[in-house]
């Protein structure tokens, strides 16, 4: 977030004026005074028209990182650490439930460059239409056998698949004529992303946003185990039944470089979660649990080397 407070610092002075610049100031000097970019946006009015310069100019600076990010994965330049974990994660099962308040497509890639199937909720690649119900088909298998009778049957089975659930919106999502589409390529379309600050529980509710929340919790609510990767628990509107779950007692593990104080204000009182991040330098891992800190050589913090160092 910081690298997008201080992109948003630099440019929309530049494309407002007037009461929105004056708008924008006052959020500015929120955003200096360390209290937090969500804090900080969460001062704009509600149904600011600095909104959609927000938006844009998210999406053009998430959007240019993602490109060069795609084109070395698709050259076979760069591979991406979530996809060297998904073979630990789908040793034992068909689905695998991810919930990414990111709106880059960096997971569905990872995801796609294995060879693992994707439900997003949307059918159609150039023009996709927002249809969860028709996209179940593709991951289904049907085999038609013949028994010792001479009979035959059908068999029905599911490939293994992630279904991937993106409550703030994605680089692709469009709205065009009161239509949720998917469009693989830029457009002058109003995009479908909730920016951090009041605008989220503005339109966080609303088709496809809801969709894709309501189904999140609801996996959230019946999951077994959960492993989370670089958040900083710091939605409060993604956390109500992730919170829940932890509470619990479900077993939960949580891998990022630096854990906010959130994080640990959180996590410490359960003992059914670890916290795994940077220790006193890059080339140490600090574990915490309950509250109690353990120190380790080697930079486990660093997903690809969690993977290499734990998991291998």
């Amino acid at each position: 977030m910081w690298h997008l407070s201080q992109h948003l610092k630099k440019v929309i002075p530049k494309l407002v004026e007037g009461k929105l610049l004056a708008e924008w100031k006052q959020v500015e000097e929120l955003i200096d005074q360390d209290v937090g970019f969500e804090d900080a946006m969460a001062s704009l009015k509600q149904g600011s028209d600095l909104v959609p310069f927000i938006v844009s100019e998210t999406t053009r600076l998430i959007g240019k990182d993602e490109k060069s990010i795609i084109e070395a994965v698709v050259l076979q330049e760069k591979q991406l650490s979530f996809s060297l974990l998904l073979n630990h994660l789908l040793h034992n099962q068909n689905e695998l439930i991810i919930v990414t308040p990111n709106y880059d497509r960096l997971i569905e890639l990872a995801c796609e460059s294995v060879g693992l199937d994707i439900i997003t909720g949307f059918n159609g690649y150039y023009c996709g239409t927002h249809d969860p119900n028709g996209e179940k088909d593709k991951i289904s298998v049907i085999e038609r056998k013949r028994n010792l009778r001479g009979g035959s049957g059908v068999r029905v089975s599911v490939k293994k698949h992630a279904k991937i659930f993106k409550p703030h919106g994605s680089l692709d999502w469009y709205e065009i004529n009161g239509n949720i589409i998917r469009l693989p390529y830029e457009s002058s379309a109003r995009r479908l992303i909730i920016t951090p600050g009041t605008s989220k529980f503005r339109e966080g509710y609303q088709h496809p946003f809801d969709y894709h929340r309501e189904l999140a919790n609801r996996y959230i609510q019946e999951t077994k185990s959960i492993l989370i990767i670089g958040y900083g628990f710091n939605d409060e509107q993604l956390e109500v039944h992730l919170l829940n779950k932890l509470r619990e007692g479900v077993p939960a593990l949580v891998i990022t470089k630096v854990l906010t104080p959130k994080a640990i204000r959180i996590c410490d009182s359960l003992n059914n979660v670890t916290l795994v991040s940077v220790g006193r330098n890059d080339n140490e891992t600090k574990i915490r649990i309950g509250g109690v800190e353990t120190l380790h050589d080697g930079n486990w913090w660093s997903l690809n080397e969690f993977i290499n160092g734990v998991l291998r």
